[in-house]
């Protein structure tokens, strides 16, 4: 008699574990399928900006180094490089280490036009591969 209930005793534990190990791979699969789709839409996200950028520098609503800095922190998380994009990313190491807002506005006068000079050269003397790779680069984000 004892044995009859041990053993039933042990059926139930052990279905109860199992009954417990579907309950959490349920919940995994359901954890996992919500990552995904946060994922996806966190990438959505990034190449909707991105292709706002592009856009407007193309019309002119935003200046390249401007473009090309908020690029290159769009194309990171997608796993992407602003070096794919030669023109863009030199234009970046030129821009990358000035000063932005506040800082800039700081400087002494011609610190600010010398540092201005120099973006402005690069962005004229860069244009039209700029415009070219702002092209492909819309070209790639559709894929």
């Amino acid at each position: 008699m004892w044995t009859t209930v041990l053993l039933l005793l042990g059926a139930g534990i052990i279905a109860a574990l199992a009954g417990y190990a579907v309950y959490l791979l349920l919940a995994l699969q359901k954890q996992k399928l919500a990552f995904r789709q946060l994922r996806a839409a966190r990438e959505k996200r990034l190449k909707e900006s991105i292709v706002i950028i592009a856009k407007a520098m193309q019309n002119g609503d935003c200046n390249h180094s401007e473009g090309v800095l908020r690029l290159k922190m769009l194309l990171d998380p997608l796993g992407k490089s602003l070096k794919n994009y030669t023109s863009m990313f030199e234009l970046y190491g030129v821009v990358a280490d000035m000063p932005t807002h506040e800082a800039h506005r700081n400087l002494k006068n011609n610190e600010r036009m010398r540092l201005d000079l120099q973006r402005e050269s690069a962005e004229a003397e860069l244009e039209e591969k700029i415009m070219s790779e702002v092209r492909q680069l819309l070209v790639d984000m559709e894929k």
